[in-house]
């Protein structure tokens, strides 16, 4: 993984960027134990504009989505942004993506505290090429 950043902060710890690569390990794996316990009990994901809040909705959205879609990511690089450390991966899975570029690339924002993760954003990262607006119907 790359760690490098756009910023003149610190680069991230060992302890952060091993916890990225554990969600990473359990992800393209589908262990949905290891997943869940790598979050807090209130911790929140946002997964394109869409709120999970607390471990049972989190379980919830892993089973169906990350799991159950067979979601792999293979990641491009990992810097840190303030309290936030930004992996850029591309995804792949068994999920429709009509009209969104191939390969696809996320930008997963972790927030950890005490060795757990506290929020996740997942975001579809995009270049400045335009691409169709993705929240239209066909």
């Amino acid at each position: 993984m790359d760690n490098t950043s756009l910023s003149t902060g610190p680069a991230p710890s060992a302890e952060e960027l091993a916890l990225v690569a554990a969600f990473v390990r359990a992800t393209n794996a589908g262990e949905l134990a290891a997943l869940e316990a790598l979050f807090a009990a209130d911790a929140l994901v946002n997964d394109q504009l869409r709120n999970f809040w607390g471990i049972q909705e989190i379980r919830a959205w892993l089973e169906r989505e990350i799991v159950g879609e067979r979601v792999a990511l293979k990641v491009l690089r990992v810097r840190k942004h303030y309290d936030a450390i930004i992996a850029t991966a591309e995804i792949s899975g068994e999920f429709e993506t009509p009209r969104l570029p191939q390969p696809m690339t996320v930008d997963l924002h972790f927030t950890l505290q005490d060795a757990r993760i506290v929020r996740l954003l997942v975001l579809l990262a995009r270049d400045d090429t335009p691409e169709p607006d993705i929240r239209r119907a066909p």
